[in-house]
């Protein structure tokens, strides 16, 4: 039992490291804890009954096309432009800026009517209990502590307004 600790330890060590540099950074965590919202709600989305009834999809138009295309265009071109010039600071942005795009892509939901009604933690409610109710527990889990993890990086930050 010993040897499980210091790895529990390690692996959670690392876990804050990267998620938010030791509870220092609340802007890395911030982007943690939507990308990770994002992430559950595309699985909800693709893996669970009765999900339709939230999420409304627009017509393709012709302006919709446009929009769409624009966006593609302009996030290619900035992938392009950070492989030329390696600019390994704008790497994270297009990171989070494709997770976005995939989202759009998988539940075609624009208005992120689906992602906000994901937010609220009664729709647990709404899923069948299977294994994608484990996976959204686990989620929701990983999320929480990462909602912990902002308020004490705000705190180390001295961003929260003390009385």
């Amino acid at each position: 039992m010993s040897e499980k600790k210091p790895n529990f330890k390690r692996v959670k060590h690392s876990f804050d490291k990267i998620t938010s540099e030791n509870s220092t950074n609340w802007k890395l965590v911030l982007i943690w804890i939507i990308i990770f919202e994002i992430i559950a709600s595309a699985l909800e989305y693709l893996f669970a009954d009765k999900v339709s009834k939230y999420s409304i999809e627009l017509t393709h138009t012709l302006t919709t096309e446009l929009i769409l295309a624009t966006v593609v265009t302009l996030f290619v071109w900035l992938c392009i432009y950070n492989i030329i010039f390696e600019n390994r600071k704008y790497i994270a942005r297009l990171i989070f800026i494709g997770i976005i795009g995939l989202y759009f892509i998988i539940t075609s939901d624009f208005t992120l009517q689906f992602l906000l009604q994901n937010i609220n933690p009664l729709h647990f409610f709404d899923i069948e209990f299977g294994f994608i109710f484990f996976i959204e527990v686990f989620l929701k889990i990983l999320i929480t502590y990462l909602i912990y993890q902002f308020i004490i990086s705000l705190k180390n930050n001295d961003v929260i307004i003390k009385n």
